[in-house]
């Protein structure tokens, strides 16, 4: 299987889609970290532009993108060696099914998650070099929460490895993982251990609570609650590594029994 790995690194680093498709999304997320100096700051005084913790209490955006990156990353690293029939002859030529599912979903999953985490690093990096941190919360309250969005992310590439396995075709695969996010988001969820669906999990992560301080002579005060539950984070971690699992087992089971054509 480390050929396999090393096979679908090197193809990966000689296709230029991804590359496109990585600064797009890069150049998406350093907008969103500059989005007071595209709105014209030059008009803002200091209390009112938007610091790089300010940022990281509004990462929805960022994390919508990452979904979206991580699902073209996904399909194409999974579903085009079918549509190609690369897959076919990579069987044909003694390879086994069992290795060539799990290094095209080990890639997929270990890319989709750094790619995502570094573009909510990147958003934030830009608003601290263009505003400086701020102290609406702290650094380690945001470093804590970026890292535990490693397991729904986790969770997501799975589902989307999955995918890519039934559908077989990248633009396909990629339109329907997107209709699945949207019809996910308009459904009303009354799910009080805040990890049902994964893009509502990534949302609770990124999420603090908040209240307002008001005065007569100064502007309103927002202040953060930083402390994350420890029994929503224990269960994101649980519920994210089992569906996860789930996927990969279901994807595999597919795979195994389908006939490539």
């Amino acid at each position: 299987m480390k050929n396999l790995i090393k096979a679908q690194l090197y193809q990966i680093a000689h296709t230029r889609v991804y590359y496109l498709v990585l600064i797009t999304f890069i150049l998406l997320a350093v907008m969103f970290g500059a989005i007071d100096y595209l709105n014209g700051a030059d008009a803002l005084e200091e209390g009112q532009l938007l610091s790089a913790s300010d940022l990281a209490t509004r990462m929805d955006v960022v994390t919508i993108l990452s979904v979206m990156g991580m699902a073209l990353f996904a399909s194409f690293i999974c579903a085009d060696d079918h549509y190609d029939k690369t897959a076919n002859y990579e069987i044909l030529s003694g390879g086994m099914r069992k290795q060539s599912f799990f290094a095209r979903a080990f890639v997929s999953i270990v890319i989709c998650i750094v790619f995502s985490i570094s573009l909510e690093c990147v958003s934030l990096i830009t608003a601290t070099l263009l505003t400086g941190w701020g102290d609406s919360v702290p650094v380690s309250a945001v470093v804590s929460r970026i890292l535990l969005t490693t397991f729904p992310y986790f969770r997501l590439a799975c589902l989307f490895v999955m995918l890519s396995y039934f559908i077989k075709r990248p633009g396909i695969t990629f339109l329907a993982v997107y209709g699945l996010i949207q019809g996910f988001s308009m459904i009303p969820s009354n799910d009080r251990t805040g990890v049902l669906f994964s893009v509502t999990t990534l949302g609770n992560i990124m999420h603090y609570d908040e209240w307002h301080v008001f005065g007569l002579e100064c502007d309103a005060q927002f202040i953060y609650l930083t402390q994350l539950d420890g029994g929503f984070a224990a269960r994101c971690i649980i519920v994210s590594l089992l569906m996860g699992i789930a996927y990969l087992a279901i994807g595999y089971s597919y795979f195994h029994k389908d006939d490539l054509e």
